[in-house]
């Protein structure tokens, strides 16, 4: 590969879809000739949205701490990190480095003891002769690194005159080992021989040691026993899936072929005797290859493994991968070795990274370097209810639900009673009253039988009722909070239904959330909130929250004392539960996060990213103890 190219030279390349001769050398050229960097064409239901801002520089590589930082290198030797979305103005790391041709900071990663030792690892080229490449460890103290903290983990071999193929990939694997991608410096034979460390994956402890389990330990000598694969043009980029020991290598091809191979320890790729598919024995062949057609140079890869599903599960166990040329990203399914399309458009692609948010975030060298969020557009609520036995006084079903955006939203509610009996329901109410509040507690609307106004409504939206003595209606409501109060005609009591609709989930707004206030009893007469999302693809976040205790404060006379709460899906499936909230501290802090935070210890709380779907959120008493609680369900997406 050789980077010195004319503006002509590449102008014609991308005119002719020639091969690009070198991996950053083109993401020089498109900085250069892109005023900015267009949204990426994605597929229906997802979006992608700029993250952090111009970067200012020409980014290489990026990884999220395990605190959920974003960290980006810059070619020419800083760091630079995206915190709660925002691009933090001090660089964590500047370093002097080499950064002519491909050389530069090239690979960041974290140790797997992040959150005690603050330890950071990076991949660049010394400046000072003999030029090389090398690994150091920094330590981190908040958002830069704290001084004279540099300890120097590996020197590779000195370079050549060619500034291309550096590699420069950094990650740990499930195995606490620390895997170094490295290109053969524009030498082919250096990639065949055990006497170097160019042209390889290399495997090391994380204090620079060389674990003696590599399987050239006992043929190779010196720091070349870090040798875990060789036969590797440039490994710009690798991979591990989240949950598995499985690797995947990209190797950067030359004239014909780009490569996803299986990272296997021992293994011998080829180059330079072969590129591509090959049937020598004495090789390990991709497991997926394409030809120049369609693109030039393969950048990033990441796993559809994240901590939280934000994706359709069609994609979970998926491998994005990114041309840099070819400005797209496609998912390779390792099952059926198949790849469909997922972005094109983007300007010059050179990582891609799962975020923790189980969005997917690509770094583009283009206008001065971005990263960009593609998030699958999450689903809506749209049919909340809560089921609870309905009393007199403060005993009365409430269901509050919240409406969020720029134009009114047209809902139906129901108040359900005596079709219960067909769910066996042993006590319904009989003859349940319906009423619409306000915030300020004005009236919006009251209904008692369905069909004594807007019954034509009512059934043309698909909600009438049962039964002739259930209540329903229809408003359109502009932002605000509301309250759906069910009680029983002439004082009767019962288990009741309250439902709200979402009539019009195409429109600039949704309903947020919904909370259910109700006596808790036993078996039946437990307090039910049911809720469907949909409309959209993608996974939201919810909260859910059963409180008891701290309603005393708000004159409630009979609280749940200890509330405990369990979700469920449509077929039954327990997916979460929770009795004293302070319990699972993950979900605690989310909780916390999302300024839920129950007051009393004793009250309940689940955070959870949800599919689109159906589910019931159940609150009982714990030891069977009754008394009014409320449950509430929030959209935090």
């Amino acid at each position: 590969m050789s980077l010195v190219q004319s503006t002509a030279a590449m102008s014609f390349f991308r005119l002719s879809n020639l091969r690009c001769k070198s991996i950053l050398g083109c993401g020089a050229f498109f900085i250069l000739a892109a005023l900015a960097s267009p949204a990426a064409t994605l597929p229906p239901g997802f979006t992608e949205t700029e993250f952090g801002g111009s970067l200012s520089g020409a980014p290489t590589a990026m990884e999220f701490s395990p605190d959920g930082r974003l960290f980006i290198c810059l070619q020419t030797g800083q760091v630079r990190i995206i915190k709660n979305g925002s691009l933090l103005a001090t660089p964590f790391l500047s370093l002097s480095v080499d950064s002519s041709g491909e050389r530069g900071l090239l690979g960041v990663a974290f140790d797997p003891n992040f959150f005690t030792n603050h330890y950071v690892y990076v991949y660049y080229t010394v400046p000072t002769f003999p030029i090389h490449n090398r690994v150091s460890r920094f330590t981190a103290a908040g958002d830069v690194t704290a001084p004279g903290s540099e300890v120097v983990i590996l020197n590779l071999d000195n370079l050549s005159s060619a500034t291309n193929h550096n590699g420069g990939a950094l990650h740990f694997g499930p195995d606490g080992k620390l895997y170094i991608g490295v290109g053969e410096n524009a030498n082919g034979a250096n990639a065949q021989t055990l006497s170097n460390l160019l042209g390889k994956v290399l495997r090391i402890n994380s204090n620079g040691s060389i674990p003696t389990d590599n399987p050239f330990y006992n043929s190779a000598t010196g720091n070349n026993r870090a040798i875990w694969a060789l036969g590797l043009r440039n490994p710009f980029t690798f991979a591990f899936q989240p949950g598995t020991t499985r690797m995947f290598i990209n190797d950067v091809g030359e004239s014909t072929y780009e490569e996803i191979n299986d990272g296997i320890a021992g293994s011998n790729y080829g180059w330079p005797v072969t590129e591509g598919p090959t049937n020598n024995p004495s090789f390990r062949s991709p497991i997926y290859f394409y030809q120049h057609d369609i693109g030039c140079a393969i950048v990033g890869g990441a796993f559809y493994n994240p901590p939280v599903l934000q994706f359709p599960s069609s994609y979970l166990g998926k491998y994005f991968f990114a041309d840099l040329c070819g400005g797209w990203i496609h998912v390779f399914n390792p099952a059926s070795g198949m790849t469909t399309d997922f972005a094109s458009g983007i300007n010059t692609p050179v990582d891609l990274h799962v975020g923790p948010d189980g969005a997917l975030y690509y770094l583009d060298r283009g206008s001065g370097g971005q990263v960009f969020r593609v998030s699958a557009l999450p689903a809506q609520a749209l049919n909340i209810s809560g089921r609870a036995a309905v009393e007199t006084g403060q005993g009365v079903a409430i269901s509050g639900f919240i409406v969020t955006g720029t134009v009114p939203k047209r809902v139906g509610v129901r108040a359900i009673g005596p079709s219960l009996a067909n769910f066996g329901i042993a006590d319904a109410l009989m003859d349940p009253v319906l009423q619409l509040n306000r915030a300020d507690g004005s009236l919006v609307m009251a209904n008692d039988n369905w069909k004594n106004t807007q019954q034509a409504q009512l059934m043309a939206a698909g909600l009438a009722p049962a039964n002739d003595n259930e209540a329903a209606l229809i408003a359109t409501l502009p932002a605000g909070n509301y309250s759906a109060i069910v009680s029983g005609k002439n004082g009767g009591t019962g288990v009741a239904l309250a439902e709200v609709y979402d009539l019009d989930p195409t429109s600039n707004s949704r309903l947020a959330n919904v909370s259910t206030r109700a006596h808790v009893g036993t078996d039946s007469d437990v307090l039910i909130s049911g809720f469907i999302t949909g409309n959209r693809i993608g996974a939201t976040r919810v909260a859910i929250r059963a409180l008891g205790p701290s309603l005393q404060k708000f004159g409630i006379a009979n609280p749940l004392p200890d509330p405990q709460l369990a979700l469920v899906n449509a077929n039954g499936t327990l997916l979460a539960s929770d009795d004293d909230w302070q319990t699972h501290q993950a979900q605690a802090a989310a909780i916390t996060s999302y300024g839920l935070a129950p007051s009393n210890n004793l009250e309940s709380a689940i955070a959870i990213s949800l599919a689109p779907g159906s589910y019931t959120a159940i609150v009982t008493g714990k030891n069977n103890r009754t008394g009014v609680a409320l449950i509430e369900v929030y959209d935090e997406q």
